[in-house]
Formats: structure tokens, sequence, C-alpha cells
């Protein structure tokens, strides 16, 4: 009987990983209310989603050293969307934050968590998906950690080349 169990627990896990690997195609609207595509940033190179919050403070860690890798790799096509989680009582605070901090990767919102379901996310941002341009997820990212930043780097520079 135990062996059934761990069986059925090993086949949940692994069908919860072969989700979380599979593309999900979206539309959602910009910090300036224009539409943003998935598809559309893949035509031009690997795209890295990072879901975020203004609420989130790992989150606002991670963006930025984003930034950092937006800038490095933006004219070999890399995008790095920021896609904002934040309840629509506080979406007025996104705007200001990112100008404040001079970001200049594009920011797109996700507030009903479609995105981020569809891409597995549980309650745990920061949380990046890594895709590229033949529209394959090649790795997933949960939480943020100092240090982190330096295997998406080193992710990104592999598709780039």
């Amino acid at each position: 009987m135990k062996k059934l169990i761990a069986g059925i627990f090993l086949v949940i896990i692994f069908c919860a990983n072969v989700k979380a690997q599979t593309y999900y195609e979206f539309t959602s609207n910009d910090l300036d209310g224009n539409e943003v595509s998935l598809s559309k940033l893949l035509e031009k190179g690997p795209v890295l989603i990072g879901f975020w919050a203004t609420w989130c403070s790992p989150c606002k860690e991670e963006m930025k050293e984003m930034q950092k890798i937006f800038d490095k790799y933006k004219a070999k096509g890399f995008t790095y969307l920021a896609l904002n989680q934040d309840s629509q009582k506080s979406l007025s605070k996104v705007k200001p934050y990112i100008e404040s901090h001079g970001y200049t990767f594009p920011v797109a919102f996700d507030t009903d968590k479609k995105i981020y379901e569809g891409y597995s996310g549980r309650d745990d941002i920061p949380y990046s998906i890594l895709i590229n341009t033949d529209k394959k997820v090649v790795a997933v990212h949960k939480g943020y950690l100092s240090g982190d930043e330096k295997k998406i780097d080193e992710e990104i520079q592999a598709l780039v080349k």
C-alpha cells in the first residue's frame, strides 16, 4: 500500500512539473494600456517572465538585477517582462514604482493571475519562467536569493548566442 501511495505521489509531482514546462500564450496590457503579446516578444528573442508585486521585497531585489541583465542582452533580442500581480486596490502604485527606479523593461499586468496560473504559479513570488524562441520553457525559478541572477544570466547567455 505504501508503494502505491508513493507511486501516486510521484505521478502527481511529475504532472505538476510537466504542466510548469508548457508554453502558455497570453496578451496583457502594459503600464500605458498597450497590448503586450508573448508571441510577439518571442519573435525578437528569448523572454524571461517575472511575476512580481509591489509588496514583495524579494521581487524588488530581483528586479534590480533583472534590469542589469535586460540591459546586457536586450540588443540581442532578449526581453525581461515583469508581470505585476498587485490587486486592483494597489495598482496605482505600480507605475510610480517602476518610474522611480528607472526600470526600462516592459511591465504588464496579471491582476487576475490567469497567466500566473497558466504557468503553474502558486503562492510563491517572485516566480520566473524563461522561454526560448521555439516557445519552450527552458527554466523555472521560484523565489529569489542574492546570487540567483548569475544562474539566470548564464541561462540567457546560452539562448542569445
